[in-house]
């Protein structure tokens, strides 16, 4: 079957037909870990699950088209993007925080914009496909460019303008209601978006498998409180108690990592969901109880057990590439970075 150039830019023809995809039929070692992103993965679309942990996709594959998957890996579409340069400027806040200094909003803000400029101009020069080397570390992917698909109302002045108001909203919030620099200075540990990655991530083990906690921000007093944080640049969902949303099942899961990862005791972990979008910011607490842990365990194991079948099918060869189904909805498949090698006509023009 042929294999796609790593350098090869999208033809698109009015009646193109999908292209199939090069599968390599190549064993592979499960990776022995899960994480709730990896399970929404798997849940949402098998063909992005398989791009994005299986097809062996890195930027220095000997295999072009494993060079091109491994280039696709890297997209992200413009409001997943902003709100990471949210979080980044919260981090580069809180760091200053922890080292006792006074945060300048106004140098953060010039900061943030600075960011947001040169990982725009990065992207929009396309530079991503000259120096792929270069992405998250001189500049940003953004799916939009790579497709030509730019809507002509975003400009990075545009993102900066509801990234900085998103920032602003978490300054007031953490120095007023959320008195972040008090926990920070009364806490004996702190967590700043810690490496996600790696046998020292934070998380905890279930049946040999290293379920992965992608913390935005945690800070423990030993003994008296273990406080987690998660920041979302949306505005909150209306609230529902009938069942836990995947933001609640999310943060839930992170608060297993200090009870079954470190032995702190339940009765001194909470969590907090804060939106700094809509109107304001809204906070939202979250805590475990003896019915919602065994119903987050009982998901996670249910997950772990899927993604095993699944792998083992598809190690086994009992699967063929079109057994795996696409997305339900096209519009999932228009903001996936994939879409160029598996279902290409949804990156033709309209």
């Amino acid at each position: 079957m042929a294999r796609m150039p790593a350098s090869r830019t999208l033809t698109r023809k009015p009646n193109s037909q999908t292209r199939p995809m090069a599968w390599k039929g190549k064993s592979f070692v499960p990776q022995p870990t899960w994480s709730a992103s990896r399970d929404q993965q798997l849940q949402s679309c098998e063909r992005k699950y398989y791009f994005q942990y299986h097809a062996g996709g890195r930027l220095n594959a000997d295999d072009a088209w494993q060079r091109e998957v491994g280039l696709l890996k890297k997209l992200k579409t413009v409001p997943m993007w902003q709100g990471e340069c949210v979080h980044w400027a919260i981090a580069q806040c809180l760091g200053q925080w922890k080292s006792d200094a006074r945060p300048d909003h106004a140098s953060l803000q010039r900061s943030l914009q600075q960011k947001i400029d040169t990982d725009w101009a990065f992207s929009a020069a396309r530079k991503f496909r000259t120096d792929p080397w270069l992405i998250d570390k001189a500049g940003v992917a953004l799916l939009e460019h790579e497709y030509g698909e730019m809507p002509a109302e975003i400009s990075a002045a545009t993102v900066f303008a509801a990234a900085s108001q998103s920032f602003a909203r978490f300054l007031d919030w953490a120095e007023g209601a959320g008195a972040l620099p008090e926990k920070i200075r009364m806490a004996d540990r702190i967590w700043i978006e810690p490496q996600s990655f790696g046998a020292e991530a934070p998380g905890f083990m279930i049946d040999s498998v290293q379920v992965l906690t992608k913390v935005d921000f945690a800070c423990e007093r030993v003994g008296v409180s273990f406080d987690i944080y998660d920041w979302k640049t949306g505005a909150a969902p209306r609230s529902n108690t009938s069942f836990l949303t995947s933001n609640e099942l999310q943060i839930a899961i992170y608060q297993l990592w200090p009870q079954r990862g470190m032995n702190v005791p339940v009765d001194q972990i909470s969590s907090r969901l804060v939106y700094l979008g809509g109107d304001g910011v809204a906070e939202r607490p979250f805590k475990l109880d003896d019915d919602n842990t065994a119903a987050v365990l009982f998901s996670i194991e249910s997950s772990i057990r899927l993604a095993r079948r699944w792998e083992e099918f598809f190690s086994s060869s009992s699967w063929r590439a079109d057994d795996l189904s696409y997305a339900a909805s096209p519009k999932t498949c228009k903001t996936c970075g994939f879409k160029g090698i598996c279902r290409e006509s949804l990156s033709l023009p309209s």
